[in-house]
C-alpha cells in the first residue's frame, strides 16, 4: 500500500533502476510485499471461510485473491523465477474461477525475460507505475515539532484499531468513502507479522496514521495517509521518522516503501533520504 500526505499529487517519474539496490536486494523487497500479501489473505481466509480468499504459488510468483476486485488480488513477485506457459494458464485459470475481469501483475524492473516475453505474447499492457523508494538505515537526529506526538495503537483496543482504521480511510479518501477494492484491507492490516501501527496526534487530535512491518533486516513502511485538515503541520515526517526508529530498534537495516510517481509522498521521503530504487510497472490482460 502506498503513502498518501496530499491529494494533490505531481507529475512525473524517476529511471527504472537506481543501482544503489542491485537486482538481489530489490527481489528481496518484492518478496516482502508477497509476504505481507499472503498474510493478510490468510487472515481473511481463517475468519471468512466464505470468502475465497486465497493464494497459489506459480514460478516464484505469490498470486493473491483477497475479495473480488480487491487492491490485494493481484500477482506479486513474478519473473523473479523461470516462468513458463504453463504458469501463466495456472495464474489467469485462478484469477478467472474467482470470477475476477483481469489479471493484474506488478512486475519488477529485475523480472526475467521469459516472464516479459510471455506476458507480451499474451496481452498483457503497462496500465501504471508504481514507485519503489529505498533507504539504508542510520542513526538520525529526529526533527522536533512540539504540535505533532506520534504512539502506537493498542492492537487488542478494539475502539484503538477503529480509530486507526476511521483515519486511515479518511486520510486517503475523504470526502469519499472507502473504494470495494480496498474494502476489509484497513481493519487487518496492522496485524502481519512483525507491524507496528501508528497513530499521529497534531494538538492532541487524531491527524493520520501509518504501519512499519519488519522481517530480518527489511522494514516496509506503508499506510501512511493524513487527514486534509491537518496536512503541512509535520504528521507525515512525524510518522516517517517513528517508523524509522522503529525499524532501527528492530535491526532492520534498509527501509522501502511505496509512492504513485511524483507524489507529495515520495517528495517527502525523499527529503528524509530515502532513493527511489526502481520503478514498478503494473500490467493487466483482460479475461
Amino acid at each position: 500500500m502506498n503513502e498518501k500526505a496530499s491529494k494533490h499529487d505531481l507529475p512525473g517519474t524517476r529511471s527504472s533502476v537506481d543501482p544503489f539496490v542491485d537486482q538481489a536486494l530489490a527481489a528481496r523487497f518484492e518478496r516482502f510485499e508477497a509476504f505481507a500479501a499472503r498474510e493478510m489473505v490468510a487472515i481473511r481466509a481463517r475468519e471468512h471461510p466464505a470468502s475465497g480468499a486465497e493464494v497459489i504459488e506459480r514460478a516464484g510468483a505469490t498470486c493473491a485473491w483477497f475479495a473480488p476486485e480487491s487492491e490485494l488480488s493481484h500477482v506479486f513477485a513474478l519473473g523473479l523465477e523461470k516462468t513458463l506457459p504453463a504458469d501463466l494458464d495456472a495464474i489467469e485459470a485462478f484469477y478467472r474461477e474467482k470470477g475476477d475481469r483481469k489479471v493484474r501483475v506488478e512486475l519488477s524492473p529485475h523480472a526475467r525475460k521469459d516472464a516479459l516475453n510471455l506476458l507480451k505474447a499474451r496481452g498483457y499492457a503497462v496500465t501504471a507505475f508504481e514507485q519503489v523508494l529505498a533507504m539504508p538505515l542510520k542513526t538520525t537526529s529526529k526533527v522536533k515539532n512540539d504540535r505533532v506526538t506520534v504512539r502506537a495503537i493498542d492492537p487488542h483496543d478494539p475502539n484503538d484499531v477503529a480509530l486507526w482504521v476511521r483515519i486511515a480511510g479518511e486520510g486517503f479518501f475523504a470526502p469519499g468513502l472507502v473504494p470495494l477494492s480496498l474494502e476489509g484491507v484497513f481493519e487487518i492490516t496492522h496485524r502481519i507479522p512483525g507491524t507496528t501501527a501508528l497513530l499521529a496526534l497534531v494538538d492532541g487530535e487524531p491527524a493520520g496514521v501509518a504501519a512499519v512491518a519488519v522481517q530480518d533486516d527489511l522494514a516496509a513502511l506503508f499506510g501512511g495517509a493524513t487527514l486534509e485538515r491537518h496536512r503541512g503541520v509535520g504528521a507525515h515526517a512525524a510518522l516517517l521518522q517513528a517508523r524509522i526508529a522503529l525499524a532501527l530498534d528492530a535491526g532492520a537495516r534498509w527501509a522501502t516503501a511505496g509512492s504513485a510517481p511524483g507524489s507529495q509522498s515520495q517528495h517527502n521521503m525523499e527529503r528524509l533520504g530515502f532513493r527511489v530504487a526502481y520503478t514498478r510497472p503494473v500490467m493487466v490482460r483482460a479475461l
